[in-house]
């Protein structure tokens, strides 16, 4: 262990660091032209699109640790601290999400015109305290939950080299006990934890999606739209962290427990999610058409049928959410290799972030004459901008924790061989 904690360590290097910067200051100048230059609603919608994309991944990653305590998973271990290094970001996201209220004016068009029968529910006022209180909430509890799954780790990696994580790993172990003790507690409160981060995350993250996504058009309304777009995001977690394990394996001793069958699971978790993804797409279309709901039908049509700049998207999107993943991941020759999976988790991850953009910019559009579809540099250079800080973020964590877990009981370097 001491070997990895002394070889393993996901560390930046100090030009990376500074083109990821550069990515950030990038992304807040064109939000800042776009704001000045008449372009005010374009430059909201890639901010609440981006806020959507990268706020769910950090959430998801949280989620997969959480998955993992609560099935008792050993061949995800491995894989956990990673997972839950996305949670680095969920600070900036939570700023993310409570920044988006001062664009809403652009974004939702109940802010001047809303709907009777809904004004109830779509104002500001309500609107606002429900998200920041429950997206507030939520980030304290899975604050919480890493928090508790990483003490024990730091405390065995203060045992092997005094010096490991600095001031950070200071500021965690205040009142850390006797290591054994510890790791018995802490195992304990994570398992109390994890049921009720999950049941939290499920209710929170579907209000989110109805207010931040459903309601850009309040006509439109889905019971399944929350659980559609939370498999979403999970589908996402797993198609960028089947990418850093990739990178993460070529690290000395980490691929004798990142192990080629534990990769293949990864790859075929995603694989099953990328169907789930499908199977909630189509059930939108199959519960308007079988209940004959045509006030539904046109939030769906607009996207897919009618004659409109989102139609060669959403078909495009078939093919790389669906057919692509599901054709590309099926071969176990082909999931036991990373340097093949990771590309195709890089194409799925690029199709997960236009699936958002179609959440979103169509029931924006719509609303004018002539309804555009909109990409060039606003989108491109908000999204390297939180890019960017997620991987700052990402890599800032990683730089203060072990790469794995490695006071898990569960953790071990092979299962049923390479």
């Amino acid at each position: 262990m001491k070997e990895i904690l002394e070889q393993s360590n996901l560390q930046l290097a100090a030009g990376w660091k500074a083109f990821l910067w550069v990515l950030v200051v990038l992304g807040v100048l064109m939000f800042i032209i776009g704001l000045t230059t008449g372009a005010a609603e374009r430059t909201w919608q890639a901010f609440l699109i981006n806020t959507i994309f990268w706020g769910g991944i950090a959430q998801s990653g949280v989620i997969l640790a959480v998955i993992w305590q609560i099935t008792d998973a050993k061949w995800g271990r491995p894989f956990k601290r990673l997972a839950e290094a996305f949670s680095g970001f969920m600070p900036l996201a939570f700023g993310a999400f409570v920044f988006v209220l001062f664009g809403a004016h652009y974004l939702y068009e109940w802010v001047e015109h809303p709907m009777a029968v809904k004004a109830a529910y779509l104002n500001m006022g309500f609107f606002a305290t429900r998200n920041v209180i429950g997206l507030a909430a939520l980030l304290g509890m899975s604050i919480w939950f890493v928090r508790t799954s990483v003490r024990p780790d730091l405390g065995l990696a203060q045992r092997l080299i005094p010096s490991w994580g600095g001031t950070f790993s200071q500021r965690l172990l205040k009142g850390y006990g006797e290591h054994e003790t510890e790791v018995v507690q802490l195992e304990l409160r994570s398992r109390r934890l994890a049921p009720s981060l999950a049941l939290m995350y499920a209710f929170i993250f579907t209000m989110v999606t109805y207010d931040y996504i459903m309601s850009l058009d309040q006509e439109w309304f889905s019971t399944l739209f929350g659980v559609f777009v939370i498999v979403g995001n999970l589908y996402s977690a797993l198609a960028l962290l089947l990418i850093i394990v990739a990178l993460a394996r070529r690290l000395p001793h980490l691929a004798e427990y990142m192990t080629l069958n534990r990769y293949h699971d990864l790859a075929k978790l995603t694989f099953a999610m990328a169907l789930l993804y499908a199977y909630m797409a189509f059930t939108q279309y199959l519960v308007i058409w079988y209940s004959n709901l045509p006030e539904e039908a046109p939030y769906l049509v607009t996207r897919s049928i009618a004659d409109t700049p989102w139609k060669p998207l959403f078909w495009a999107l078939v093919v790389v959410l669906f057919i692509f993943p599901f054709l590309g991941l099926m071969a176990r020759t082909v999931c036991r290799s990373p340097a093949i999976v990771a590309p195709i988790a890089a194409i799925l991850l690029i199709g997960r972030w236009w699936a958002d953009y179609l959440l979103v910019v169509p029931s924006i559009q719509d609303r004018h004459a002539d309804p555009q579809f909109l990409f060039g540099a606003h989108e491109v250079l908000v999204t390297a901008g939180f890019a960017g800080a997620f991987f700052l973020c990402f890599f800032w964590f990683m730089g203060r924790v072990p790469v794995l877990p490695i006071s898990d009981k569960h953790l071990c370097k092979s299962w049923h061989g390479h």
